[in-house]
């Protein structure tokens, strides 16, 4: 018999020895998860190509390892990843490059977030890892307004908890420079990657996926980058942008030959530090069973 163990056969535990996942807890165990922590994560990545030197998968792997390690020091669970995501169009064509229609996200993250809160999770965060943080808002009125989902949720994406990090010229420790802006699987990302999953970068290939040449149908000074970093007037979902297939068909839009382990390091340990914080602060606030009424009462719409 052959001794095999897949990835998604082995548990993982929290620092108090209980399950972290939802798909590997029994039903007692996840009654009684609901009863002391009704927080859960719903790591919304995507599948798509990031260059050369960097997996597909590479928004799915960072967003779960941040809830993971949250998870691991809060007790909160973590949902199983939504692999697949929404894009924008320009990255459609690119090879290894998933789309999925937004219309259809929309509806499949609805309807995971309506039965995550009939399971007894109350506070589901919306925890996103890639370029759709324009699409996710749009499940948080449906789930209230449409499915008349009693609980409070939350969208936010992991770069939103390091943003003072990823400004061009930040020094992150001693004589260590973000140099380059943060875009898509270029020095920030393979940074990050590298640090949570050395194992699926590989190195030898960054300088070969570097970006020929960087264009930009509108100057920086009036269009943001990825994550809105710099607060433009123009966020970088707001104008249709140049199509990866014909400006960066290496998949590399920036500089990933500037990247470092110890630079993914600060970004990823800053922001878990930050977004346990939080968790703890939710928690306090609004105890297991204890929801913000944020929906409305029957009758209160006079159509």
């Amino acid at each position: 018999m052959v001794e095999y163990e897949s990835r998604f056969a082995r548990p993982v535990y929290n620092k108090f020895g209980e399950k972290i996942y939802l798909d590997q807890m029994t039903m007692a165990e996840l009654l009684e998860r609901v009863k002391k922590n009704d927080i859960i994560f719903v790591p919304c990545g995507s599948v798509e190509s990031h260059g050369l030197a960097q997996a597909t998968g590479e928004d799915t792997i960072i967003g779960t390892y941040i809830a993971e390690r949250v998870a691991f020091e809060t007790g909160v669970t973590v949902a199983p990843p939504i692999y697949y995501g929404s894009h924008p169009s320009h990255h459609y064509g690119m090879p290894g490059t998933i789309p999925v229609k937004k219309e259809a996200y929309i509806d499949y993250v609805t309807s995971v977030v309506k039965w995550l809160s009939n399971a007894g999770f109350k506070k589901i965060i919306l925890f996103n890892s890639h370029g759709q943080e324009y699409v996710l808002p749009i499940v948080k009125d449906k789930v209230i307004i449409e499915e008349g989902v009693k609980a409070l949720i939350i969208v936010t994406s992991w770069w939103r908890w390091a943003v003072d990090k990823l400004q061009v010229g930040t020094e992150l420790k001693p004589g260590l420079f973000i140099e380059t802006p943060f875009i898509h699987a270029d020095e920030v990302e393979a940074s990050v990657l590298w640090y949570v999953a050395p194992k699926l970068i590989d190195p030898s290939k960054l300088k070969e996926s570097d970006a020929e040449k960087m264009v930009g149908v509108i100057p920086d000074k009036w269009i943001d980058k990825a994550g809105n970093v710099y607060n433009r007037p123009l966020a970088w979902y707001d104008v249709s942008a140049y199509m990866e297939i014909h400006h960066y068909p290496k998949g590399s839009v920036g500089y990933p030959s500037k990247a470092s382990r110890e630079k993914g390091e600060v970004i990823v340990e800053t922001a878990i530090q930050r977004l346990i914080e939080f968790v703890e602060w939710l928690h306090k606030t609004y105890p297991p069973g204890v929801v913000p009424q944020v929906w409305p009462n029957p009758g209160d719409f006079k159509y």
